[in-house]
């Protein structure tokens, strides 16, 4: 039988020692992001986890070299954002840049993009970290790089006062840049270079400790990957996080899974607007100068709404004022169970009724697929089953579950750019080769059935999808 001690039986020594521990350990939390900070930039609450890094970036770390780019949503005049809607200081509306298209599509994605920018909260940078150095383990050093807060875990630190947050995080982007340059070249000179650029983006009802560790697990498996096939995956990560939760945590509390499925609207919109914008940037004018300048070839990894991101981005370039061409080839872009509709790349499509005489559709955003010049993947699993009001309140078809399979196995304007695989089971992972091929010679998006590894929409942890990503990469890739 096992011995119960209690705290009256030990010395008054180690309780006095115990105790000072814990004092020491109290202060030591009082290194944290003021709350009046967080009030004033109204990111307090539950919805502080999008800046838990900044209070202990050391218990989640990433497990690669790169950087983490933490976004968060304020009111617009709180933080300095000049304009009622869209910033066009950066952006032009949809219908200037996409003047061929369909006039009902056209309309669409006026309204769609309106939407998504038009916001009392505005997306902003909020913070930046930056993982690992050039010869030591990624998790060895964590250095901030920007941050909105005055106070964090790494002492007294802020950029410019809060009421300039909003330009401030996009000179800090600009700041980011010149670093993975450098980092790029450091890395090549010590030895150990990097084989890829990764910029990755988790989606829906994930905080910033979860991104993260979805990050290192697919990382982990698809490393394990190439390394059995005698390859090498070491991209430095550019890793995406941003507020994507209503609601506290529990799953068990049915207010809180009230606010999940409530906020879903919303999310997808925020979604959108870091598509349209943050994310937009990175992609179409910051990572084309990068892998100019060190041949770096370009994968895009994107789970859920993090796919929703990615490739809003990818599709939006002509979106940007100041876009910058791409010297080489175009990105290798991972859709891991889409939390888009399959419509978005159908032209002239139009909402059922009644549902169209309230909402406007997206104007078939996707549809010049081939455009962006890269290539592209999804997969779908007839085992997701995440969301399926959006498919009855507004007719989207996730791609990622069987209601997208079949929206475009049922059209003969998608089944001709969409070229279909399937992977039976974990074996099946090493049999792409083909359906690769034929995808990349055509143009075609190349379309996964993995119901055979993916158990559920949020089953991208598991070691067959890494295995997955990493064979995208080296099949796809240029």
């Amino acid at each position: 039988m096992a011995a119960t001690v209690y705290l009256g039986q030990w010395p008054k020594k180690t309780i006095a020692i115990i105790a000072a521990l814990i004092l020491v350990q109290c202060s030591s939390l009082n290194i944290h992001v003021p709350p009046d900070e967080e009030k004033a930039l109204a990111t307090d609450g539950t919805i502080s986890r999008y800046h838990a890094l900044l209070n202990t970036p050391f218990t989640h770390p990433l497990n690669a070299h790169g950087y983490i780019i933490g976004i968060e949503k304020s009111p617009r005049a709180k933080i300095g954002f000049q304009g009622d809607s869209a910033d066009f200081m950066r952006l032009r509306a949809p219908f200037a840049a996409t003047a061929q298209m369909h006039p009902r599509d056209l309309a669409q994605q006026r309204s769609s993009f309106d939407a998504a920018l038009d916001d009392p909260k505005v997306m902003f940078v909020s913070h930046i970290l930056r993982y690992g150095g050039t010869s030591e383990p990624a998790n060895a050093s964590v250095q901030l790089i920007h941050s909105a807060y005055s106070n964090t875990a790494f002492g007294p630190f802020r950029d410019t006062d809060i009421s300039a947050s909003y330009e401030a995080g996009w000179a800090a982007l600009d700041r980011m840049e010149d670093l993975v340059i450098k980092d790029i070249r450091a890395a090549r000179a010590a030895g150990r270079p990097y084989t890829h650029l990764l910029l990755a983006s988790m989606g829906w009802n994930n905080d910033q400790f979860e991104a993260i560790a979805r990050y290192n697990a697919v990382l982990q498996h698809s490393r394990r990957a190439a390394q059995k096939r005698g390859a090498q995956f070491n991209p430095l990560v550019i890793g995406l996080t941003w507020p994507s939760v209503w609601g506290g945590t529990s799953v068990v509390d049915l207010a809180n899974r009230a606010a999940h499925i409530g906020s879903y609207t919303t999310k997808a919109r925020d979604a959108d607007e870091i598509g349209y914008g943050i994310a937009n940037h990175i992609l179409n004018a910051s990572l084309p100068r990068i892998e100019a300048q060190t041949g770096l070839p370009l994968v895009l990894l994107g789970h859920s709404m993090g796919a929703r991101i990615l490739t809003r981005a990818y599709y939006s370039a002509a979106l940007l004022k100041s876009p910058e061409k791409r010297s080489g080839p175009g990105p290798t872009v991972i859709s891991l169970q889409a939390a888009f509709s399959a419509n978005r790349f159908l032209p002239e499509y139009e909402l059922v009724p009644p549902v169209r005489w309230i909402l406007s559709g997206e104007g078939g955003p996707y549809q010049n697929h081939s455009t962006p010049d890269g290539r592209m993947v999804m997969t779908w699993s007839a085992h997701d089953t995440a969301n399926p009001i959006a498919r009855f309140a507004t007719g989207a078809r996730h791609v990622g579950g069987k209601a997208g399979a079949r929206r475009i196995d049922a059209k003969p304007e998608l089944t001709r750019i969409f070229e279909p695989a399937k992977i039976a089971d974990r074996n099946g992972v090493a049999k792409l080769d083909g359906a690769c091929q034929s995808a990349s010679h055509s143009g075609k998006v190349l379309y996964l059935d993995a119901t055979g590894i993916i158990a559920a929409h949020g089953d991208i942890a598991n070691p067959a999808v890494g295995e997955l990503v990493w064979k995208l990469v080296d099949c796809l890739g240029p």
